[in-house]
């Protein structure tokens, strides 16, 4: 059941994306899926990200300046939600909370058809609506409610720009894009890792509603996303 609900979900990334209305540009995706080559990410889980902005060498001098992007606060990701908008909450209300971070969606497909864009979701209509790296779904049918149009699940990432946007968002006990495997194993060490196959990639199950997806299952291995709920393909 929890391997199916992955399936759908990693594919209806795909099909919000087509289902929205966006005018973003995106640059080419870095090798690692987290970041480009001009960051790199501490090994302590939450920290921020120093972006190189530009540097300058000669025979007799550098020079270098940094910009450190802060960290979104309000949507720590758990099984419950995204902070304070809980998973089974009516979809309007938790737009508004996140609208109230981020500012307005860079994309929203408004209240659809799931079986006419091929999303395989429960109910009779589902919405997407993203914050650029962080898409939210709505549902009138999901684990967690039934009959009212509600908040049923969210993907944080990968990102196909240089640096993740928004940025920063982790778990409730710190951990985010760029925390290792073996980091997610001392931290939960009941939860299940995944090598992955020819349909889904490797990832590591902090909770049955909180997934990290990783770039591979070895201890060095990095989470380039997180999933967070299960409302389609149950």
């Amino acid at each position: 059941m929890f391997r199916r609900s992955v399936v759908s979900l990693t594919l209806l990334g795909l099909v919000s994306v087509g289902a929205g209305c966006s005018g973003d540009e995106s640059s080419a995706p870095s090798s690692s899926g987290v970041s480009g080559t001009t960051s790199s990410t501490s090994s302590v889980p939450g920290t921020a990200t120093t972006v190189v902005g530009s540097t300058t060498s000669t025979s007799t001098s550098s020079t270098s300046t940094s910009t450190t992007i802060p960290a979104v606060e309000g949507l720590d990701m758990s099984p419950l939600g995204l902070g304070d908008a809980l998973f089974g909450a009516e979809a309007e209300g938790v737009i508004a909370y996140v609208r109230a971070i981020l500012g307005a969606p860079s994309a929203d497909s408004g209240w659809v058809d799931p079986y006419a864009i091929g999303a395989a979701c429960p109910g009779t209509e589902v919405r997407f609506v993203e914050w650029r790296d962080l898409s939210l779904v709505f549902s009138d049918e999901s684990f967690a409610g039934s009959g009212i149009r509600h908040f049923a699940s969210f993907r944080y990432g990968p990102t196909m720009a240089q640096n993740i946007d928004p940025y920063g968002l982790r778990t409730t006990d710190g951990f985010g894009i760029g925390s290792t495997v073996s980091e997610l194993l001392a931290e939960y060490p009941k939860g299940e890792l995944y090598a992955g196959d020819e349909v889904i990639d490797p990832f590591f199950e902090i909770d049955p509603a909180l997934v990290a997806f990783l770039t591979d299952s070895k201890p060095g291995g990095r989470a380039v996303s997180y999933l967070g709920g299960y409302g389609c393909g149950e």
